[in-house]
């Protein structure tokens, strides 16, 4: 009988801990007036608009979901507390946060009065509810905290930079050594912030948060990707995220990154010369010179303020080349503005500007935009303006 009896609780215990992971609970409660309206779960899809999988009653401050997932992942609690046929408040009564759900019992605590709206408002204080009982989310928070100490230096030195020298530059000045240092310093800490986010990729591998800072990684909207990273990440994925939608998703992504990811050759596209004849790209580009490629227009407004700057780079470094590449549709327009601005440089235009053939080959969303070719013709590096090129020619013609 006492085998029985021990073998019988043995076997609950082994009920109870399955139940606990054969499904989640979400239990949400807000403090603060008016706690009651609705709550919705959004289930976040890459490149497509997030998809509502549950929606529930927020009634006195308290509403709860249930279900069960295949797999970890990112979604997204919205509390909506917006009276029916009244105008949408998206600042004050619309809130949204991030939760890495799983399998497991979790809590979502918060304060009407904090909450983060749907959208930003600098007037309003925000804080994040409190979400516990999920080991993913609980990553996704470290995480989250260690990349804030990196984002508070950084910070505290655009403000630094902003000072020493977009205000001087705003005044004709030229950059002072003061505003170089804090431009290298910078530079310096977002490589930090970059291999920071790597290794926690690496380390990670297996857990969606990893997934979707690789995915952010992939879209270069901070950093240019290596081809090298890129592709130790498909592996480690491949190994963890086996026949997952994931997976296809980050294989689709790093297919379009691979280009123009840093190491790879820049792509011969064709373009006009000053003259209106088609030639390649390639027979703009000197050998054996590192070579800026800078995409403007001449109705873009930043691309024409950062032109008097790469005339002072223009003359003193005679060894780097500097290759713009217009996106005017019109040669009328691309023509007048070089010649009001003086644009002694090697110059080209894309046909059919923003929509032509060699825009969407460099993936072009936005201008100005640059790339840098090292001495071989492979991406090196991005995003280098102001003081920040400055520094980055200083120390690269100083170790050369």
């Amino acid at each position: 009988m006492k085998k029985i009896f021990l073998l019988g609780m043995v076997a609950g215990l082994l009920a109870s801990c399955q139940s606990k992971t054969d499904g989640y609970t979400i239990e949400g409660t807000l403090t603060g007036d008016a706690a009651s309206g609705k709550a919705y779960l959004e289930r976040s899809v890459y490149l497509s608009d997030p998809v509502v999988v549950d929606s529930t009653v927020v009634q006195n401050g308290s509403f709860t979901f249930s279900g069960k997932v295949e797999r970890p992942g990112l979604y997204y609690v919205i509390i909506d507390l917006n009276k029916p046929g009244e105008e949408p408040d998206y600042h004050n009564k619309m809130f949204r946060t991030m939760l890495y759900l799983e399998n497991s019992d979790i809590t979502y605590k918060g304060d009407v009065a904090t909450l983060p709206g749907v959208y930003y408002a600098s007037e309003r204080e925000s804080k994040s509810p409190e979400i516990t009982g999920s080991s993913v989310h609980d990553l996704f928070v470290t995480m989250n905290k260690e990349i804030q100490v990196y984002s508070d230096t950084l910070n505290t030195l655009m403000e630094r930079y902003a000072d020493e020298y977009l205000v001087p530059e705003s005044e004709g000045k030229d950059v002072s050594a003061v505003g170089m240092e804090i431009a290298r310093e910078e530079m310096k800490w977002k490589d930090k912030l970059l291999q920071y986010q790597l290794d926690f990729i690496k380390k990670h591998a297996d857990s969606p948060v990893a997934m979707d800072q690789a995915m952010y990684y992939l879209s270069g909207m901070e950093f240019l990707p290596d081809v090298k990273e890129i592709d130790q990440m498909q592996a480690l994925f491949e190994k963890h995220w086996a026949g997952t939608a994931e997976l296809e998703h980050f294989t689709t992504a790093a297919s379009a990154a691979r280009p123009l990811a840093v190491g790879q050759k820049y792509k011969d596209i064709d373009v006009l010369d000053r003259n209106g004849k088609t030639v390649k790209l390639s027979s703009m580009i000197p050998e054996n010179e590192y070579v800026m490629l800078e995409f403007w227009a001449s109705w873009c407004g930043p691309c024409r303020g950062e032109i008097p700057h790469l005339r002072k780079i223009h003359d003193k470094y005679k060894d780097f080349a500097i290759v713009s590449i217009s996106l005017d549709e019109k040669e009328s327009e691309w023509q007048k503005a070089m010649k009001e601005e003086n644009m002694s440089w090697t110059q080209g235009r894309i046909e059919g500007g923003i929509y032509g053939a060699g825009a969407k080959e460099y993936n072009i969303q936005a201008i100005p935009m640059c790339l840098i070719l090292d001495k071989e013709g492979r991406f090196y590096k991005t995003n280098m303006r102001g003081a920040y090129l400055d520094v980055f020619l200083d120390d690269l013609y100083k170790a050369n």
